[in-house]
């Protein structure tokens, strides 16, 4: 039996993780799913992932709106640690954070040394990121405001001086992640898509996820 970790990036539901869930998993709005996500673009039985000779192969099960693995439309599908799925409004990010990790480590003793040394430097900072409290904003839920279309928000105006440094670590590591993503951007002659590692990639997704997490803890308190 294979086990499989979800978290909730986008959705109703944003910021939940469901930690190595047995597999066969069946994802819908229904109750009897293994996974129930509140969403009414979501079929009542959408999505089935089962272990194939320790492949998890994601089958959409003639879902109203269809399954998207990393942006293409599916119907049976090899999924991996790292890889999107998007079902109705929600986005769901495989995998947890070593796992993740693993895949990066794996990928770089494929790649010469200083691919390696790469995707070591990468898998430090997601060390750092997840050893960080995430209690520090629990007193700052009014950063909660969505992001408009004028630009961000404004900050509280008044934290205390521990709120303040606990915020600004945190954004610090947010502002880190973002930086190497972009410093390690390819774009090519011709072309206006812009190219990242994938360690890069991943780092950025892995932190979507946190972000979602500690949204959800915030909107949770009393």
């Amino acid at each position: 039996m294979a086990f499989i970790t979800l978290r909730v990036l986008h959705g109703a539901d944003r910021g939940k993780v469901f930690d190595r869930i047995p597999t066969p998993v069946t994802i819908g709005r229904e109750e009897g799913n293994s996974i129930q996500l509140n969403d009414e673009r979501i079929s009542r039985y959408h999505l089935k992932l089962q272990d194939d000779n320790d492949r998890i192969v994601a089958t959409d099960l003639e879902s109203t709106n269809g399954t998207k693995v990393n942006g293409e439309e599916i119907q049976v599908r090899i999924v991996r640690d790292g890889d999107m799925i998007a079902v109705g409004r929600s986005l769901l990010l495989v995998g947890s954070h070593s796992d993740i990790d693993r895949r990066i480590a794996a990928l770089a003793g494929r790649h010469p040394a200083a691919e390696e040394g790469r995707a070591r430097e990468m898998r430090e900072r997601l060390e750092r990121i997840a050893t960080h409290n995430s209690d520090v904003i629990a007193d700052v839920g009014k950063v909660r405001s969505p992001l408009l279309p004028a630009g961000p928000p404004q900050l509280p105006d008044k934290l205390s001086p521990a709120q303040s440094a606990e915020l600004t670590e945190l954004l610090e590591y947010v502002q880190a992640v973002l930086r190497d993503a972009t410093e390690g951007a390819v774009m090519r002659p011709g072309n206006e898509q812009v190219e990242i590692d994938f360690a890069e990639w991943q780092a950025v997704l892995d932190l979507q996820a946190r972000l979602a997490e500690l949204l959800r803890q915030i909107g949770d308190r009393p």
